[in-house]
């Protein structure tokens, strides 16, 4: 009998699914199917009874891809109508559906909230004035970072930070008030898990009885405190059954908390594991993956894999490297080429770059071409002014004790309510909403209380969540704000919150539960609206992890941007990581470039090409940009370096400055830019061409 959820699986693939017994870990390198192991295993477990739905965990580093392998998995008819109530979703919305039914013995209150990075900032705010500290020198910003990686250690007692007494004391005062305020913030939610479970014995232990099957996507990804949650879920098992599918290569994340060890550690962490490598790449041709594998071979850091194609026979177009002399020739060269090869299909395009300042001149570039794009990760649906706004009207709504959400909204629309009026409601210990209502204010100000808690005072429970938030925009004056308002995006911003009503809380049965969503949408990465609209891509290359394109652009790869030059040689494996993660983007092609005078802060300055393209194995590359004699696409043909004239481009030698290269040319005066004596301009006859 053929199973559904095992056909077209590799070798590598069906004993990945099928060795379910014991400590696993996947070796999942790119474009190897990595999605598809996951979900045919929850299958092949689900098919066999060895576990209920229940007892599986899946864990997922975003929404989207916890919303993916659910649909995958509820696509397999043979197990469909047994996966309707699977532990599947984010470490955090798990760990959040743990903390919902176990608030008391957290230590929170039942109704808790879920502060977002602007509601961290405005406690901090508060907290860091209150101490007696300026906000200046402690930018309540900085410390919203700070104490994200802090609680990621997974540490709970504040004086086993390390930290400075005045540090220790903006810690302890900030998660004081959030309890003050029945709230936890984003890195709690995990922490509260761990303090959970080693206070109440009897509560971890039902839930290591319960999950009998734990698989963990994405495992190069996690940090220290989800990696504690593994190892409580696991601890006393001889031989735990988890599974996690990751790929050292990839891990590129550590600047937010995500720890390598913990994939390179494995088999320390679970004596007697097994490793399978899944090394058949479905995405990219035999001289992509070359480029990449011998790259990423410079890394000492690895558990070490070899990626190849499904058809090893056609090894694709090499890996084409190309030097420009300006930072502007190199946006002119990619907005030409996808400008005579797209055939309208500009989706198939994508520019990964190190740092977000380098998009400006492909933004420039692609605007006077006429060629569509989209800068990817700008911004997220959940981080724009009017949706927080809103949010924060819904929050208020439903849990009247939310302070830092009145404080939010109180001036929106205005409405006479300034700091000192703010500073009398604090002053009576109550919540603001309850302290509007007796706190003596002046007449007008009462006259505004009064109308503001009318807004609030209908019947919401008893209205659909979609009803409930336009009634509550409406009558708060927001919506009529927007509308009157004479800025040039307010027509753009209603849109956003029409969609926020009819396509977010629409779905919903009620308003708690998607302010739940919410506020986990609000801290996932993912969150990126790309959609499938024609446009070339626009993006860091971190954004682009898990995605794919035919083309790649990889432009900058110069010494001091990529790699960067803040990272230290202890960092450089991560950068060449991310290198590694660039080149298996692309289906098709890869386009490296590198300028040698690029405009760094204000500043033009020589470049010299990254080490990382020395770094790959010449067989793999094509350096003259010469397609091969088969190919019909004109895209390797050196368009802006064909138009310069004379000598600009050409390097030269000058006795007192040294080695340089010419950038631009005026008669017999040439305009050089020096490797250390910056921009000059000199006359012909004092350099020498080499």
């Amino acid at each position: 009998m053929s199973l559904e959820y095992m056909n077209d699986l590799n070798s590598e693939q069906k004993l990945a699914v099928t060795t379910v017994d014991g400590p696993l870990l996947v070796l999942s390198g790119a474009g190897t199917g990595k999605t598809r192991v996951l979900t045919s295993r929850i299958a092949h477990i689900l098919y066999n009874g060895f576990a209920r739905p229940w007892e599986i965990l899946a864990l997922t580093f975003t929404n989207k891809a916890a919303n993916e392998m659910r649909f995958r998995v509820a696509q397999y008819n043979e197990i469909s109508h047994l996966c309707g109530d699977l532990w599947m979703g984010t470490f955090h919305s798990v760990c959040l559906r743990i903390l919902r039914s176990n608030w008391a013995a957290a230590g929170l209150r039942r109704d808790f909230l879920i502060y977002g990075e602007d509601d961290q900032k405005s406690v901090l705010k508060r907290v860091i004035t209150d101490l007696g500290l300026d906000t200046k020198e402690f930018n309540p910003s900085d410390w919203v970072d700070k104490i994200s990686n802090l609680k990621d250690k997974g540490i709970f007692d504040v004086e086993k930070m390390g930290l400075s007494n005045i540090s220790q004391k903006i810690v302890k005062a900030y998660n004081a008030e959030l309890l003050n305020l029945g709230a936890v913030d984003f890195g709690d939610i995990i922490l509260f898990v761990l303090k959970l479970f080693e206070n109440n014995q009897e509560i971890l232990h039902k839930y290591q009885n319960q999950f009998k099957y734990i698989l963990v996507d994405e495992f190069q990804d996690t940090n220290a405190a989800q990696m504690a949650l593994l190892k409580m879920l696991t601890k006393d098992k001889e031989q735990p059954n988890i599974c996690c599918v990751g790929d050292d290569d990839q891990s590129i994340y550590s600047w937010r908390g995500a720890e390598i060890r913990n994939i390179l550690e494995f088999e320390k962490t679970y004596i007697g594991a097994k490793i399978i490598r899944l090394e058949t790449n479905y995405r990219s041709s035999a001289n992509i993956l070359g480029a990449a594998n011998s790259l990423i071979k410079n890394n000492m850091g690895r558990l070490g894999k070899d990626l190849r194609p499904v058809n090893i026979a056609d090894t694709g177009e090499p890996v084409y490297v190309l030097t420009v002399p300006s930072d502007w020739d190199e946006a002119r060269f990619v907005a030409d080429t996808i400008s005579r090869n797209a055939n309208n299909n500009f989706s198939n395009f994508a520019v990964l770059i190190r740092a977000g300042s380098i998009s400006r001149t492909f933004e420039e570039e692609f605007t006077s071409r006429g060629v569509p794009y989209k800068l990817v990760g700008a911004q997220k649906f959940y981080d724009r002014a009017e949706i927080r706004d809103a949010i924060a009207y819904i929050r208020l709504l439903v849990y009247p004790f939310d302070n830092i959400s009145f404080e939010r909204i109180i001036s929106k629309p205005r409405r006479g309510f300034g700091d000192s009026a703010i500073a009398k409601l604090r002053e009576s210990g109550k919540s603001f909403m309850d302290a509007l209502k007796t706190t003596k204010l002046s007449a007008k100000q009462n006259v505004a209380a009064n109308e503001f808690l009318s807004v609030f005072d209908f019947d919401w429970q008893n209205t659909t969540p979609k009803d409930a938030v336009q009634q509550l925009l409406e009558r708060s004056g927001y919506l009529k704000m927007w509308r009157e308002s004479k800025d040039t995006d307010a027509p753009e911003r209603l849109e956003h919150i029409r969609e926020l009503i009819n396509g977010v809380v629409s779905k919903y049965d009620t308003l708690p539960a998607f302010l739940e969503h919410a506020a986990l949408m609000m801290t996932d990465d993912n969150d990126n609206e790309t959609g499938d609209k024609n446009v070339v891509s626009i993006m860091t290359i971190h954004a682009a992890k898990g995605l794919e394109f035919n083309t790649v652009f990889l432009p900058a790869w110069e010494e001091g941007v990529f790699p960067n030059e803040k990272k230290s040689d202890n960092d450089m494996e991560e950068e060449r990581r991310l290198a590694y993660v660039a080149i298996t983007r692309a289906r098709v092609r890869v386009i490296i470039t590198n300028a040698m005078v690029r405009t760094v802060f204000g500043q033009r300055m020589y470049q010299m090409p990254s080490r990382f393209i020395g770094e790959i194995d010449k067989q793999f590359i094509n350096d003259n940009m010469r397609p091969r004699q088969n190919e019909n696409i004109k895209t390797y043909t050196k368009p802006t370096v064909k138009k310069i004239e004379s000598s600009v481009g050409k390097m030269v030698q000058h006795n007192e400055m040294g080695s340089g290269v010419v950038i631009a040319e005026n008669g017999n005066i040439l305009t050089v830019a020096f490797k250390t004596r910056g921009i000059k301009n000199v006359e012909r006859s004092f350099v020498k061409f080499i």
